[in-house]
């Protein structure tokens, strides 16, 4: 089982993350602010975390930087659902580095688990 982090501060769109990463058999922790999660991140860092790249306070580009600059090698892999289009949110988060994947919003479920599970795999 895994700890799966999820960040969105779309009420229903993060309720539906956390549902899905549940129902998968991973344990899901939320927040819908991005300054929030960075510092339940630095406490207790998860394996992977869902992100949604635009948030009041800090974008997800700026908290997944925030996070590897925190943890290091402990940064969680970082997974981008966004309604924001993959390769708009690509070009800006690629000097931070490489992210385990997006899902475009509104997504579908079987491609959420297959994201979520194929981050999880590598």
């Amino acid at each position: 089982m895994a700890r799966v982090l999820i960040v969105d501060d779309t009420d229903i769109v993060r309720k539906a993350l956390e549902k899905a990463v549940q129902r998968m058999g991973h344990q899901a922790i939320s927040t819908s602010d991005s300054v929030e999660a960075l510092e339940m991140a630095l406490h207790d860092p998860p394996d992977l975390a869902l992100v949604d790249y635009r948030m009041p306070n800090m974008d997800g580009a700026e908290l997944w930087e925030e996070l590897r600059t925190g943890l290091g090698e402990r940064c969680p892999k970082v997974l981008f659902v966004s309604a924001t289009p993959p390769e708009v949110v690509r070009k800006r988060v690629e000097r931070v580095g490489q992210p385990a994947g997006f899902v475009k919003k509104p997504f579908h479920l079987e491609d959420l688990v297959r994201v979520v599970a194929d981050a999880l795999a590598h």
